[in-house]
């Protein structure tokens, strides 16, 4: 048994996955595992799959977001965001001061998510990661709801410490945490492998406020979750390399443009942002890794490991660009949503970058 990794293509500076094709993309496969598991003709054998992408900015509202955003509050987060150009990354020297730097200007897309939770953003500089599981397989580790959640978080949190030495853990609230600034632990190993029950002991912390004196909270990963018949869909997305509360201009920062998760009081940071704040780790030594396919492959290699299946196959750019152009052309899918002009474009530029 093997985990499949759809890695989805971009290409810095500007052309980002459309959430909107990813979501395409999931549902497909999520309506490919429900008609295996009904047993209808056709159907392709069961493979554990994974699918990551940096997608455009994008704010998706939750299923706690039940009055419509105000005309304001719509304009606010629609505006275009800026990103600075010939860096690998929207956080890399940012500076909201300096009026001359060259930035591209990339357009921010509202949808609506079946996720849990309120408004929360995804964008460049970030990976979201998806498994398409059948949580009561027989081919790999089973799953009830609350040990799924706890095997996105634990993938995530061994993640950040075996790769960067960050000490990642849970709280009361959603999400992945850091508290920012804190000691770095190089050659880390995380301490809450084989753990029964699915608790993570050694990785949750009981937090009544917002800091303490080994740093302050900050968030570094979301997750969102959403089962249909034990198969899963969404996951978490870790920030890689993105603005932190430093950068203030709604401009530049998207985050900076409404209260993340609705948790007031609370700021969000990014691996890169917490390498920079350690008085020990050296940025510079992680360049190699501080992008979004890199960890996406990293944290790949430790679901495949906390499901116990064998290995990951990564599929090559054209086979997933040729799936992504029967999507859009309606041959594999029978999706209900409009194809957009701006999913049928990038899977074009996409094409037109391979050949």
């Amino acid at each position: 048994m093997r985990l499949l990794h759809l890695r989805l293509p971009y290409r810095a500076p500007s052309l980002y996955t459309p959430y909107a094709l990813a979501a395409r993309l999931q549902d497909h496969l999520r309506r490919s595992l429900l008609d295996l598991k009904d047993n209808r003709p056709g159907s392709k054998s069961y493979t554990p799959t994974l699918i990551s992408f940096t997608p455009l900015p994008t704010y998706t509202l939750g299923r706690r977001q039940t009055s419509p955003l105000s005309d304001d509050e719509a304009a606010r987060l629609s505006a275009p965001v800026h990103f600075p150009i010939g860096t690998s990354s929207p956080s890399n020297k940012i500076d909201e001061k300096d009026d001359g730097s060259e930035t591209v200007k990339l357009p921010v897309s509202i949808l609506h998510s079946p996720r849990g939770g309120l408004t929360t953003y995804h964008g460049p500089g970030q990976v979201v990661l998806w498994p398409i599981l059948d949580l009561v397989s027989q081919q790999h580790n089973k799953y009830t709801v609350r040990c799924y959640t706890r095997l996105l978080e634990k993938t995530t949190i061994a993640t950040l410490l075996k790769s960067f030495g960050l000490k990642a853990f849970t709280t009361e609230d959603p999400g992945v945490w850091v508290r920012s600034g804190a000691a770095w632990t190089p050659s880390a190993s995380l301490a809450a492998e084989g753990e029964e029950e699915c608790a993570l002991a050694g990785t949750r912390e009981t937090v009544e406020s917002g800091e303490d004196e080994n740093g302050n909270l900050a968030k570094i990963a979301a997750l969102g979750v959403h089962l249909r018949r034990h198969v899963s869909g969404l996951g978490t997305a870790i920030n890689v390399d993105m603005p932190g509360p430093e950068v203030t201009s709604e401009a530049l920062n998207p985050w900076a443009r409404f209260v993340a998760c609705g948790l007031d009081g609370k700021t969000v940071t990014s691996i890169r942002g917490e390498l920079v704040k350690s008085n020990e780790a050296r940025p510079e030594d992680y360049e190699g890794m501080l992008n979004p396919p890199v960890v996406a492959d990293q944290w790949a290699e430790n679901l495949a490991r906390n499901i116990g299946v064998e290995e990951v196959q990564t599929v090559g750019e054209e086979e997933v660009v040729r799936l992504l152009e029967e999507l859009v052309s309606g041959k594999v899918t029978e999706s209900q949503d409009k194809v957009s002009e701006e999913e049928r474009k990038f899977v074009r530029l996409m094409r037109e970058m391979l050949d």
